[in-house]
């Protein structure tokens, strides 16, 4: 992959977190919780795919995740292992969503996933932008 195809594809899968984010903000609002808490995982999923992508690596599987993050970001201090916490935490929440037919998240846990997960995205958008990797946020 060349440069410019890696720039594009990172800020193609920043595109499709922040418009996943904005999905789950309105699924929130409407109390819509599971639904709201599978388009933050993706809004998360398409960010940290984004971060895998500076280093060339482009996941295949959802569960690959967060062990790829952990080897390439933790390890430097770019992120930490709270962060892959969050990272688990999203996707187990996801999967309860989206195929736990009993399973009825509350608001509560619904806006602590929110809390945690809107500020790794804005470090993760800053450490893409402090790489050279997107524009710099207006």
């Amino acid at each position: 992959m060349t440069e410019e195809n890696q720039r594009t594809a990172i800020e193609q899968e920043m595109r499709h977190s922040e418009a996943a984010m904005r999905a789950a903000h309105a699924l929130r609002g409407l109390d819509l919780h599971n639904d709201a808490l599978s388009r933050l995982y993706y809004a998360l999923f398409h960010g940290t795919t984004a971060l895998l992508l500076t280093e060339g690596i482009e996941p295949r599987r959802h569960r690959t995740i967060s062990k790829l993050l952990g080897t390439r970001f933790v390890t430097t201090g770019a992120l930490t292992a709270e962060d892959i916490a969050i990272v688990s935490r999203a996707q187990t929440y996801r999967d309860l969503a989206d195929y736990e037919r009993a399973w009825e998240p509350t608001g509560a846990i619904v806006d602590a996933a929110f809390a945690e997960v809107e500020p790794l995205l804005t470090r993760i958008r800053r450490i893409l932008e402090q790489g050279g990797w997107l524009r710099l946020s207006a």
